[in-house]
C-alpha cells in the first residue's frame, strides 16, 4: 500500500485551522488503500505525529525514520492553509522531489493566494468582481482618491492572508488608517475593495483527467455584519445553507463560473471559490486552492449533500495523481 502524508499546520494565522482540516483528511483516507500518515508543518521542520510521537522528516528524501522503520512516503495530501501551502512552497518542494501531491502546482497556487494577481488574472478574462484599489508597502497613498473609486462601506484587505485574518469592513473615513494597519499585521500589501450587497455563496469543485464534479452551492447566511473570522469559526454565528436559497439562473451561473475560473487559473484537486450574486450576476471573491477540510468545513458538507463520502471522493483526488 502506498504511503500517504497529510501535510497539515504551517506558518500562519491559520495554523490551527489547518491542523483541524488535515486531521480530518488523515481520518478519512481509505485504511484499505493507504498507509496515512499525519505531518505537522512547523518552521523548525516537518514532523510526523504517531502514537503521542513525533519523528522528523527529512524533507531530502521525504522520508522519516519511525520507531528504526525507514518510511518513505509516497503522495501528499496538502491540507496547509496559507503558508507554506497556498503560497506553492511546499508544492515546489515536492515537485523538485517527485513527489505526487493533491493541490493545485507552484504557479496556482501562488496566484490564487494572491488576490491582487488572481483578480487581474480573471478581469482580462471577463470575470465580473469588485471594484479594487491596492496599497503597495509603506508607499503613500491617498485615501480621499481611494474612497472615490471604491465607495463607503468598503472592505480593507491584507493581500494573502486566509480566514478574513486582517480584514475590516470601513463605513467611515476615519476609520480607514486604522483598517490599513490591521491589515498590515497579516501583510504589507492592502486591498481595498468596493462592497457589493448581495448573496455570499461558496461553490467546491474537483476535476481530474477520469472526473469532474462542481459541487453545490453553499450560501452564507451570517448574523454578523459579513462573514469575519469570528463568523467563520464560531458556531452558531453563521447559518451555511446547502444548497443555497437561489434560482436555477444563478445556480447555473455560479457553477459555471466556478468550472471556468478553476480552468483558467490552471486549479488541481479540490478547490472552493466564493462569490456575492448581485441581480443574478456572481462576482468573483476569491479561489481557496486548499479550502477547509475539517467536518463542519463547507466543502464537506457540500459532499455529504451530493450523498457522497469524503473518503471515495479523497481517493479520487489521490489515485489521480498516483497513476
Amino acid at each position: 500500500m502506498k504511503n500517504v502524508a497529510v501535510l497539515a499546520g504551517g506558518y500562519t494565522s491559520e495554523r490551527q485551522i489547518s491542523l483541524n482540516s488535515g486531521n480530518q483528511i488523515y481520518l478519512n483516507l481509505d485504511r484499505k488503500l493507504y498507509n496515512p500518515y499525519l505531518i505537522d508543518v512547523r518552521k523548525d521542520g516537518f514532523f510526523c505525529m504517531l502514537g503521542g510521537k513525533e519523528y522528523k522528516v527529512d524533507i531530502n528524501s521525504f522520508s522519516a525514520d519511525i520507531e528504526g522503520v525507514p518510511t518513505k512516503f509516497d503522495y501528499a495530501y496538502l491540507a496547509l492553509h496559507g503558508s507554506p501551502g497556498e503560497d506553492g512552497k511546499v508544492q515546489a518542494l515536492l515537485d523538485i522531489l517527485g513527489i505526487p501531491y493533491s493541490a493545485c502546482d507552484s504557479y496556482s497556487s501562488m496566484v490564487t493566494l494572491n488576490k491582487i494577481a488572481a483578480k487581474k488574472l480573471l478581469a482580462d478574462e471577463g470575470i465580473a468582481m469588485a471594484k479594487m484599489a491596492i496599497i503597495r508597502g509603506e508607499n503613500p497613498f491617498d485615501v480621499d482618491e481611494i474612497i472615490n473609486k471604491v465607495g463607503l462601506p468598503c472592505f480593507v484587505k491584507p493581500a494573502t492572508a486566509g480566514s478574513s485574518f486582517g480584514v475590516t469592513k470601513v463605513y467611515e473615513k476615519e476609520k480607514f488608517i486604522d483598517a490599513i494597519n490591521l491589515a498590515r499585521t497579516e501583510d504589507t500589501t492592502i486591498i481595498v475593495e468596493e462592497f457589493i450587497k448581495g448573496t455570499e455563496v461558496s461553490c467546491g469543485i474537483l476535476k481530474t483527467p477520469d472526473y469532474e464534479q462542481v459541487f453545490p452551492i453553499t450560501e452564507i447566511a451570517t448574523k454578523n455584519d459579513y462573514f469575519d473570522t469570528e463568523a467563520k469559526y464560531t458556531p452558531g454565528l453563521t447559518n451555511e445553507i446547502t444548497p443555497a436559497r437561489i434560482n436555477e439562473d444563478e445556480t447555473r451561473e455560479v457553477q459555471e463560473a466556478t468550472s471556468r475560473i478553476y480552468d483558467i487559473i490552471g486549479c488541481s484537486g479540490i478547490v472552493r471559490i466564493d462569490f456575492i450574486i448581485k441581480e443574478g450576476t456572481p462576482y468573483f471573491i476569491e479561489v481557496n486552492s486548499i479550502p477547509g477540510m475539517s467536518a463542519e468545513s463547507i466543502v464537506p458538507k457540500q459532499v455529504r449533500t451530493m450523498g457522497l463520502n469524503m473518503t471515495d471522493i479523497l481517493t479520487k483526488v489521490i489515485e489521480s495523481k498516483l497513476k
